[in-house]
């Protein structure tokens, strides 16, 4: 009887012990995806969200209709975003993107109509403008030593100042030429279309032109010499300098990229809709931005950010927007649960950073 018992007990012990070893090393696998990769908890919460105003909307949320919006919306915040994470991961920002979203397309339109130059030149100095208005921005930031909240502000006035008295304020129609239009935002999507056609990826055109803005950054950041020098340059910028890494220009550099990104990012969205509207880029559009990178991962305090992070983050944001009023929500709630989203997303980056320090130790 005793050997029998304590066969069973053995027995017990091991049928028992299974379940909690499997818990443990499904807790351990999952800890390790969250300190190894910063977007895997953004992403987590990106795909909760969707099963939630899906399951809300009564299946009307992936509709392809919607899904078209939030995925325009996405590529719109997603591009400005990633812009903002060069210079977050510098320990700058750059609060002026928005005037730029608005002033490169609104000068390509009037130099088409006015003397007539092809869309596509008119884009490339749009382009090269946002440039330079990010090559000033860093040399007042980093040359006069002006904070970059402070030089970024007031260029967002002037560059606004600039844009709405250009044409007393007026929304100008922009032309068509064709494949400018198709190729940078215009939907030639019909319900007829395949999602796989030619017209059908035009319906996302402006997300797939921030998803490849977005993969090259990302890139950039973990792939080469200047993407090391970057967050070298927002982690630790006096040991960044005595390696001999040119943190001045880092910083200008990252400025005139978000510079560049931000035009494209207006001249896309004058394509999608066939307008140039001075007041496109209000300063909301920045600061949900800058929302959506931190929410993907990116430190306001620099020295750390992830591209991809920053378009989940922004896909996230999109999807908060149009998804409450799928389920009923008010439109002016949206605020309300986006600044939740935002303190709930620091602190989960708070806790997974402190989850990475103590793995690595």
């Amino acid at each position: 009887m005793n050997m029998e018992s304590g066969s069973l007990e053995k027995a017990t012990r091991s049928d028992a012990s299974p379940p909690s070893v499997g818990n443990a090393a499904i807790g351990s696998r999952l800890a390790a995806i969250l300190s190894r990769y910063k977007e895997a908890s953004i992403a987590v919460v990106a795909v909760l969200l969707v099963i939630y105003f899906q399951i809300g909307s009564n299946g009307g949320f992936l509709t392809t209709q919607l899904m078209s919006v939030v995925l325009r919306d996405t590529g719109r915040l997603g591009m400005i975003s990633v812009a903002e994470v060069m210079l977050m991961i510098t320990g700058e920002i750059d609060l002026s993107l928005s005037s730029t979203f608005s002033l490169a397309p609104y000068l390509m339109v009037l130099m088409s109509i006015t003397w007539g130059v092809p869309l596509f030149v008119g884009a490339i100095i749009g382009i090269l403008l946002g440039i330079a208005v990010g090559f000033v921005n860093g040399f007042i930031t980093v040359r006069l030593r002006v904070p970059s909240l402070i030089t970024t502000v007031g260029t967002l006035f002037l560059l606004q100042g600039i844009t709405v008295s250009i044409y007393d304020s007026q929304p100008i129609v922009a032309p068509v030429e064709e494949p400018f239009n198709s190729i940078f935002g215009e939907s030639l999507y019909t319900p007829s279309d395949s999602l796989l056609s030619l017209h059908g990826l035009t319906a996302f055109s402006p997300f797939l032109w921030a998803l490849l803005v977005v993969v090259a950054l990302a890139l950039v950041l973990t792939k080469t010499r200047f993407g090391l020098h970057t967050i070298a340059t927002g982690s630790n910028i006096t040991g960044a300098r005595e390696i001999g890494v040119r943190t001045d220009w880092m910083k200008i550099y990252n400025f005139m990229i978000a510079g560049g990104i931000a035009a494209l990012a207006g001249i896309i969205n004058t394509a999608e809709f066939s307008s140039a509207d001075p007041t496109a880029g209000s300063p909301f559009l920045t600061l949900q931005a800058i929302a959506a990178a931190v929410i993907g991962g990116t430190s306001l305090l620099g020295g750390s950010g992830t591209a991809i992070g920053s378009l989940i983050g922004a896909f996230v944001v999109a999807s908060l927007n149009n998804g409450l009023v799928m389920v009923g929500a008010q439109a002016t709630t949206s605020d309300i649960y986006l600044g939740a989203a935002i303190v709930a997303a620091m602190i989960l980056n708070v806790q997974v950073d402190r989850l990475r320090t103590r793995r690595r130790k």
